[in-house]
């Protein structure tokens, strides 16, 4: 006969072979098994206790902006601001003690972009994304990221109709539509009393958004512009709605633009030998470089309604984009979302937790002056940042520079 078990041999149980034996190795059987469950039913609480527990993985930062095609220019200066904040975060310790970890996908067009946000959480399992470049892409990618119920930071788009839809994932941490045409507005009340005001636009979500509340806007003043022409985003050709803002005898131009029909709306005036008085520019093809380098001389003195391009303040973050990329910034866009994309990311690294991120957010209240473009935070119900502003700004040496 081979050896007994343990317990036999140490007189815990009787030899095997009697009814009593039976019975006492039943209630054993029992109390083993009882007392494996209780281990086991503890076990998950120890680990959740036990600082050595390994932490939450990093999350995947998802970025869908138009990286290809006419909105490409916008997109890759957003994509820079945010790539520099998540080099500085990484820098300062990441997200949970890992780099960010941050993935692009390139929104071609509008019928593209829900597909690309689709991509990055479904294929890269991305926990945020965050968007900028067009309000024109804004609105399907958001939507797509709220079926998803994923969090969604708008950082540049100015519609104001993307944060007007009561999504309960979506927050934009950028200026509107309404606030860059209320400060056109008051610029050409201030400047040009009882200026003709000519209001010309491209209809495109951007554009027409600035218009309709420029209109909004000169209603409230009891200001009535004297022309008012819109044009579809893909006209090329300016010289018609120019010689009507001539013929009909405007003083001032207040033109809500991307930067192809920025440049279409200078060579038409140059063809037709006709300057306004003073130009007011809204929209990105007002605040790149790459328009003033164009234009060159003719471009100093037009004024610029947008984010704060650069200012002291975000001296650092400017050193870093020319060292990053070789070339100063080509506009705001790019500070606008590195700030943007530093408060989500600053966020993440404090709590590593993405499904508490908007929560966080929410709750966060920062006065104006505290980011780095001089930017507060504090979203309202709607998800809208009332902390971020636009300034006005004059182009000067292909600089652009604030102005009172």
């Amino acid at each position: 006969m081979g050896a007994l078990p343990a317990q036999i041999e140490m007189g815990a149980l009787p030899a095997p072979g009697t009814d009593a034996t039976l019975r006492r190795m039943a209630k054993f059987t029992r109390r083993t098994l009882l007392a494996a469950g209780a281990c086991l039913a503890a076990g998950p609480a120890r680990a959740l206790n036990n600082p050595t527990a390994p932490a939450l993985a990093p999350p995947v930062i998802g970025a869908a902006l138009p990286l290809s095609g006419e909105l490409a220019l916008a997109g890759d200066e957003c994509l820079r601001g945010v790539q520099l904040a998540a080099a500085a975060v990484s820098a300062n310790g990441g997200i949970g003690g890992a780099a960010v970890n941050l993935i692009a996908a390139d929104e071609i067009s509008q019928s593209q972009a829900a597909a690309a946000v689709n991509a990055l959480i479904a294929g890269n399992h991305a926990a945020v994304v965050l968007s900028g470049g067009a309000s024109a892409l804004s609105y399907p990618s958001s939507a797509a990221a709220e079926l998803a119920q994923v969090p969604f930071i708008e950082l540049t788009a100015l519609a104001d109709g993307i944060t007007a839809r009561g999504f309960k994932f979506l927050l934009r941490t950028g200026p509107t539509a309404t606030m860059v045409a209320a400060m056109a507005a008051a610029t050409i009340q201030k400047r040009y009393q009882n200026a003709k005001i000519g209001l010309l636009f491209n209809s495109g979500a951007t554009g027409g958004a600035i218009a309709a509340a420029a209109i909004a806007a000169f209603k409230a003043q009891k200001t009535s512009p004297l022309l008012v022409i819109g044009y579809p985003e893909d006209v090329l050709d300016l010289n018609d709605p120019i010689g009507r803002l001539k013929r009909a005898g405007a003083d001032i131009l207040l033109h809500a633009a991307g930067p192809s029909d920025v440049l279409a709306a200078f060579a038409a005036m140059r063809e037709q030998d006709w300057r306004p008085h003073g130009i007011v520019g809204c929209g990105d093809g007002y605040l790149l470089t790459d328009s003033a380098a164009v234009l060159g001389g003719a471009f100093d003195g037009v004024l610029a309604v947008g984010a704060p391009f650069y200012p002291p303040a975000a001296a650092g973050i400017e050193a870093a984009y020319t060292a990053r990329y070789g070339m100063p910034p080509r506009g705001p866009d790019s500070l606008t979302a590195y700030v943007g994309a530093r408060l989500v990311l600053d966020t993440l690294a404090r709590q590593q937790d993405s499904s508490r991120l908007l929560d966080a957010l929410r709750r966060t209240n920062l006065p104006v002056g505290s980011l780095a473009n001089g930017f507060g935070v504090a979203f309202d119900r709607n998800g809208q940042n009332g902390g971020s502003f636009v300034t006005l700004q004059e182009w000067r040496g292909e600089r652009l520079e604030v102005v009172s």
